[in-house]
């Protein structure tokens, strides 16, 4: 039985029992104790649930990969206890993670509730991830157009800046006021082909297309007598 034992080895135990001293063997059983001696650290060990303790979501490590891991580890032990699964695998979650939060909340009682409650999750981040593939442009576009309107200072709006200086600039001079030089911002028509009258005229017929300065309010006594306005139809500054 011994030499037909030996018909049955392959690859190192072959090579092993090849090796074996002459006559050290001398009854079967002797020969089995020593085979399973030399060759007992390549038994495959059976896994139980403890072993589930191991499998950890590393942290570049996505949910639906850990999910896959653990899955693969869980059917590989015969008879895995419910409780210990369930435990391992909320253990082995990112603690920062939201599904290990949701878990810690709400308990679950079966396995498969806790992977109903980590597919609904995966669901979740990778559809959040597809949105921000989409648009990665306009959103960097809204960050920096609210970074730099909250980084610029306040400043008055320009219309309220030159309301003032409108208002000064445009005023009818009066009094000694109206006989010192000054420069006019209104445009030049001393050089037109018709005349002040008739061009005040024009104007008035275009209604409200056309935008008057107001009526003078200076005194009588303080306008100028040698100029005369064509609008107005009264003293104190030419048309």
């Amino acid at each position: 039985m011994c030499k037909g034992f030996g018909s049955s080895l392959t690859g190192a135990a072959l090579q092993w029992f090849i090796n074996l001293p002459n006559g050290s063997i001398n009854l079967f059983a002797s020969l089995t104790d020593v085979f399973v001696e030399q060759f007992a650290s390549s038994r495959n060990l059976e896994k139980t649930a403890d072993d589930l303790y191991e499998v950890r979501q590393k942290r570049d490590e996505s949910l639906r990969a850990y999910v896959g891991r653990f899955n693969k580890e869980k059917v590989s032990i015969p008879s895995c206890n419910m409780s210990t699964a369930i435990s391992a695998f909320k253990r082995g979650l990112l603690p920062d993670g939201d599904l290990y939060k949701e878990l810690t909340k709400y308990q679950c009682r079966t396995m498969e509730d806790v992977l109903s409650r980590a597919w609904a999750q995966i669901k979740w981040e990778e559809d959040s991830a597809y949105h921000q593939r989409r648009s990665p442009r306009s959103d960097r576009l809204v960050r920096n157009e609210r970074s730099s309107r909250d980084d610029k200072p306040y400043q008055r709006p320009k219309d309220e800046n030159t309301k003032s200086e409108r208002r000064n600039t445009h005023r009818p001079l009066s009094g000694a006021d109206d006989l010192k030089p000054r420069s006019s911002t209104w445009p030049d028509i001393s050089n037109l082909s018709i005349s002040h009258a008739h061009l005040v005229g024009v104007l008035k017929e275009m209604g409200e297309n056309m935008r008057w300065p107001p009526k003078m309010k200076a005194p009588d006594n303080k306008r100028n007598a040698s100029k005369w306005c064509e609008f107005h139809n009264d003293h104190g500054h030419r048309t």
